[in-house]
């Protein structure tokens, strides 16, 4: 899981520096956006600060910074530094595509190697011009909604599908609502321990129960089950913070390839135990499995 291509497409990028992405279909890091296809309609900054998480926090942190850069230069001694410093922070302010024109946009991402499409949607800003007409100045843009949904990691064949599904949605919401995503998540957790047949009447008890059996991966999941309830009980979670999850649980969800392997290998196992003198093993072959399902 590639945590730094997500980080930079949770928040505003340049048009023209758009990363490719994980083809939904392949999983090949080869989803290209399609700027030929990027269909606009505008949309006013009022409504947008409404609609988008992320352009309105964007816009604080930007309001807040304007404001403690005046205050820096209102300490200043003289006349000239001070009025040259606000000239030039009302300059970049001005210039800021955040202080743009907004639009609503939509596109196609195209896969390089299967030609698989998926269809984005989000927010594009266009910067104020410069005093120099010329000079073509980059647009933002920040996609919200992905049909298909890009899963964050991928999702390995051997995980259960009412469990992939809860994934699914946590990648979906990831981009423009971080706490339901955070939400989604905990879900998927709780289908993971149903899997594994630990009993409990609520997560922390089931987490508690498997700890028994799964030790190391019930240690993961119990930091990442208070990120799920800070997003089903309030809203203080980061983009940044569920990257940092979905990575501890992709650990997780690794046992099941891990018990897929042991399965595949236990033919091999048996032929050459069968060879070499099976009466001569002092260890019992054997998975591990949770108490519930040896009773």
């Amino acid at each position: 899981m590639d945590i730094e291509l997500w980080k930079r497409i949770s928040g505003f990028v340049d048009l023209g520096t758009y990363p490719e992405l994980p083809c939904s279909n392949c999983n090949g890091l080869t989803l290209k956006l399609e700027k030929e296809s990027i269909q606009i309609r505008a949309i006013s900054e009022k409504s947008l600060l409404k609609s988008s998480r992320k352009f309105r926090s964007e816009k604080e942190m930007r309001r807040v910074k304007l404001e403690e850069s005046q205050e820096v230069l209102k300490e200043k001694d003289g006349f000239w530094l001070p009025m040259l410093g606000a000239l030039a922070t009302a300059l970049s302010d001005y210039n800021d595509p955040i202080n743009g024109d907004t639009f609503l946009f939509n596109c196609f991402l195209i896969c390089s190697h299967c030609g698989e499409s998926t269809v984005a949607s989000g927010v594009l800003l266009e910067p104020n011009n410069g005093l120099d007409k010329k000079v073509t100045k980059a647009k933002q843009i920040k996609i919200d909604h992905f049909s298909p949904t890009i899963p964050i990691f991928p999702l390995s064949i051997n995980i259960p599908k009412a469990l992939a599904e809860e994934l699914l949605d946590a990648f979906k919401h990831f981009h423009f609502d971080p706490p339901s995503s955070a939400s989604k998540l905990r879900r998927a957790i709780e289908n993971f321990c149903l899997d594994m047949q630990v009993e409990g009447s609520n997560l922390n008890r089931m987490i508690q129960n498997l700890a028994k059996t799964r030790p190391e991966e019930a240690s993961y999941l119990e930091p990442l089950k208070l990120v799920g309830n800070e997003g089903t009980h309030k809203s203080d979670v980061t983009e940044l913070d569920l990257l940092y999850a979905f990575q501890m649980f992709q650990f997780v969800l690794e046992l099941y390839d891990r018990n897929a392997r042991f399965d595949e290998l236990k033919d091999v196992y048996d032929k050459l135990a069968e060879r070499y003198g099976k009466d001569k093993l002092q260890l019992e072959h054997k998975q591990a499995v949770p108490e519930a399902l040896n009773n």
